[in-house]
């Protein structure tokens, strides 16, 4: 039996016919397959080449007619740079009305886009398969963009026509000459035909040419006209007239450009290009210096926020007792002046001066009505902005406190004083001192000497203790502003003698380095101290916050009064006599005192009070005495006063003296007195000697004459 009997029906053939079937499957998968690979292999090489070639030229690309297909980024840029420099160094050759003429690129600024170019290139035949297949059949080629100043080829045009056309066409001209327009009027004649002669020069440029060409020209008739002119020309004068003034409110700053420089730096020009355009323009070459020459006062560092103060009050009228009021006396009342005014004066930036927009300004305003804004670069920050002021809340009058001064050195001090403290800020928690604030009074300072208390004595020589003196004063008002602003009394002293000009047990002394002045500003916003003189007096103003907090005081009586305490001093000069007792100063009693500060809060409810005792122990009794005397530590051997032997005999005077205890020397002195010969014409030493001393006669000896 054959294998041919496929199609039996039996089941002995079953397994025949599955035998015979299994050949065409097999053909099937084959069918299949193939085409699919033969489909896949197109597929493979394009992601293989795509991958390859992902950061190169795809192939079939080039710029201007340049092969850059499989070149990377770079080398495509260096073929392109290298196409593009031959085209920048080869020179134009031109002929215009039978005359030759050259141009270079650089004389029109003739640029090329080769990164633009190369971009554009990278990216053909990038998107897909397709494309891909495309770029086996389909070139491609970029264009390198050019571009030029037509500005400047405008003007190598006119140039030529100038030199190569007897009758140019002028369009007319506007000069400026001693700040005044000259103008010159259009004119017919003959000219370049604009757009054929630069379509000529930029194909010649692209191209490289070495060929001369030819540019064609025309009768032209003037765009403009005498009233173009004219209406130019006026306008040019008022710019010129004008001049500019740019302004920043904001800093005061003013920056001006006279006429003279704006006529300097003005040009007109008037369009050759068949418009009827007349344009404006500064040179900045004129203006730059300018600006340069104001940068330094346009450039400030940053300022910190603050507060303006202007005191109203700070010219009572004299009291010719020099009384102190016992409390200040209340803004308004006995037709005083309200309180002193403070403002927050709000922090700024700092400033630097770009020149390119200030000089940008300068044409705006120049070309406009000659004013405009200043601009300013703000770049620096300060370190206390106006935000930071406004934290601490709104300022006000706190305290304010007025002494009276006597005498010409003292005031001068005080007033010194009262300078260098002013406008002192304290900020909260920190603790302002005179002292350490003005440091030693010295003369080289300013200081002056007056008298001040030593050693519980008023003292007026010139010594160093002396320098400044009279500077209490100041200390005692500056303590009455600290006092009656409730701030934290840190370090005051009454002065030992009372003063009737102060406030008893509310005054205070100042001396270097100490007793001192100085409180703690324990409130929660700065405190500003301003000061204010006069011929005769001088006020301490606390500006601050106390949160409606105010304080007020009250004195007792004087207690335990004491009388002068005595004490006796050698007289440093000798005059005093043995036994004699001079009075030097009778001195003042002493008395205790109490002050208290009364705290209330925004309500006028009493909260708190604050005791100030002192005790004064007055000014002491000072008696003189001669040092010999064992009270002031002498030995109790006193010098002997010498007698007055003037006008004896030269034997009487030295009997006399020698009885007294002293040596004689005699001294003859010539006289033409016959009365006066062997008397006695003077003495010396005289006044207290110690026993033994030489005392010398003058004797007069007759010499005749007459």
């Amino acid at each position: 039996m054959r294998g041919r009997l496929i199609y039996s029906r039996n089941a002995a053939n079953k397994t025949c016919v599955e035998h015979e079937m299994a050949t065409p499957k097999s053909r099937l998968f084959l069918f299949i397959v193939v085409p699919v690979l033969i489909l896949l292999l197109p597929l493979t090489i394009y992601f293989i080449d795509s991958a390859a070639a992902s950061d190169k030229v795809a192939r079939n690309v080039s710029i201007s007619g340049i092969d850059v297909a499989r070149y990377t980024e770079s080398e495509a840029v260096a073929a392109v740079e290298a196409y593009t420099a031959d085209l920048l160094a080869n020179t134009v050759t031109v002929e215009v009305n039978g005359e030759t003429f050259t141009l270079k690129p650089d004389d029109v600024y003739l640029t090329f886009d080769t990164e633009a170019a190369v971009s554009a290139a990278m990216e053909q035949y990038k998107n897909g398969v397709t494309e891909w297949i495309k770029a086996f059949s389909d070139a491609v080629d970029v264009p390198v963009t050019a571009t030029l100043d037509e500005d400047l080829l405008e003007a190598k045009f006119r140039e030529w026509e100038q030199a190569a056309i007897p009758n140019p066409a002028f369009e007319g001209s506007i000069e400026i000459i001693n700040q005044k327009t000259v103008t010159k009027y259009p004119t017919t004649g003959e000219a370049l035909e604009r757009n054929v002669s630069m379509d000529l020069i930029e194909a010649a440029l692209m191209a490289g040419s070495t060929k001369t060409i030819v540019l064609p020209t025309a009768i032209a008739t003037p765009t403009h006209t005498p009233t173009h002119i004219d209406a130019a020309a006026e306008r040019a004068d008022s710019i010129i007239a004008n001049g500019v003034e740019l302004t920043n409110e904001e800093y005061g700053f003013t920056f001006k450009v006279n006429s003279f420089n704006i006529a300097r730096a003005l040009t007109v020009n008037v369009a050759t290009n068949g418009t009827s355009d007349i344009g404006y323009s500064i040179d900045r070459s004129v203006i730059a210096p300018l600006i340069e020459r104001a940068r330094s006062g346009l450039e400030i560092p940053p300022t910190d926020a603050g507060w303006d103060i202007v005191l109203v009050d700070d010219t009572e009228p004299w009291n010719e007792n020099f009384e102190i009021p016992d409390a200040p006396r209340v803004p308004g009342a006995e037709g005083l002046p309200l309180n002193d005014t403070i403002e927050l004066a709000p922090s700024l930036l700092g400033t630097t001066v770009d020149a390119d927009d200030v000089f940008a300004a300068v044409e705006q305003a120049a070309l406009g009505d000659g004013t405009g804004f200043l601009p300013l670069d703000l770049d620096a920050e300060p370190e206390f902005t106006t935000e930071d002021a406004k934290v601490y809340g709104e300022l006000y009058e706190v305290s304010e406190f007025t002494t009276y001064m006597p005498g010409r050195n003292r005031a001068d001090n005080i007033r010194l004083m009262a300078e260098m403290v002013d406008g002192v800020i304290v900020w909260p928690g920190e603790t302002f001192s005179i002292n350490e604030f003005i440091g030693e009074r010295t003369l080289e300072k300013g200081f002056k000497y007056d008298c001040a208390i030593v050693s519980g004595e008023l003292s007026c020589e010139q010594d160093k203790v002396n320098i400044g003196g009279g500077v209490s004063q100041f200390g005692t008002t500056f303590f009455n502003a600290i006092y009656f602003g409730c701030y934290k009394d840190v370090a005051h002293q009454p002065h030992s003698i009372y003063f009737s000009k102060y406030p008893e047990g509310r005054e205070a002394t100042l001396s270097y380095p100490k007793p001192d002045v100085a409180f703690e500003n324990d409130s929660n916003a700065p405190v500003i101290i301003k000061t204010a003189s006069t011929d005769h007096s001088v006020t301490v103003t606390f500006f601050g916050n106390k949160e409606g907090k105010t304080c007020g005081t009250e004195r007792s009586e004087r207690s335990n009064p004491t009388g002068p305490v005595l004490v006796y001093k050698a007289d440093p000069d000798g005059v005093v006599a043995p036994g004699v007792e001079k009075v030097k100063s009778r001195g003042s009693g002493g008395w205790s005192i109490t002050n208290w500060r009364i705290f209330y809060d925004a309500d006028g409810n009493e909260i708190d009070r604050e005791e100030f005792f002192w005790r004064y122990r007055g000014e002491k009794n000072v008696i003189l005495l001669n040092p010999c005397d064992e009270r002031v530590g002498g030995d109790g051997v006193c010098p002997l006063q010498v007698p007055d032997v003037s006008g004896l005999s030269s034997g009487d005077a030295s009997s006399i003296l020698t009885a007294a205890g002293f040596v004689v020397d005699v001294d003859l002195k010539d006289t033409t007195d016959a009365a006066k010969n062997g008397i006695v014409l003077s003495v010396s030493p005289t006044g207290y000697q110690d026993s033994g001393t030489t005392i010398t006669i003058f004797v007069g000896d007759y010499t005749g004459g007459g």
